[in-house]
């Protein structure tokens, strides 16, 4: 591949803005762990995934951008970027990110009540009814019990 200085700026700019990708995935990766709070062999494999996820992004941006050969100033892209968009851009879309997720999350919940409100309204309507033959079955096993010991204690006599 050619060295000219145009080509390594290239290459540069292309690992820079994988390490603001990066950076915008620890802040997705962030959010759920804080809604989550995942317990110890969760968060390990959250961990886990979130590297795999930061090394399938690396290796995409460096075979796309220069081939995939290593240069020093790629890793100084991907830490310069990656750094930029915790210290600056993670200020102003980590609040972002939030609000969107609890919009989100009462946008669905309002759909998800419209949706079972028909089964809340038939439970409702049909709950009195259960009750009544829950209390007739309790009723009829009582009465079997009772006629039971009565048929014992008959027998018992002759």
């Amino acid at each position: 591949m050619e060295n000219s200085i145009k080509v390594q700026l290239y290459v540069f700019l292309s690992v820079f803005y994988g390490g603001l990708i990066i950076g915008f995935i620890y802040d997705i990766y962030r959010i759920f762990r804080y809604y989550l709070k995942p317990k110890k062999i969760a968060t390990v494999l959250g961990d886990f995934i979130f590297w795999i996820v930061v090394v399938i992004v690396t290796f995409y941006m460096l075979i796309k951008s220069n081939f995939g050969e290593i240069r020093g100033y790629v890793f100084v892209g991907i830490l310069l970027g990656v750094y930029l968009y915790l210290k600056i851009l993670s200020n102003f879309v980590y609040p972002l990110l939030i609000k969107i997720l609890k919009a989100l999350y009462v946008f669905f919940n309002k759909i998800f009540y419209v949706l079972l409100y028909p089964f809340s309204l038939i439970k409702k309507l049909l709950m009195p009814q259960i009750k009544k033959v829950k209390k007739a079955n309790s009723f009829s096993k009582e009465t079997v019990k009772n006629m039971n010991r009565y048929i014992n204690i008959i027998s018992k006599k002759k």
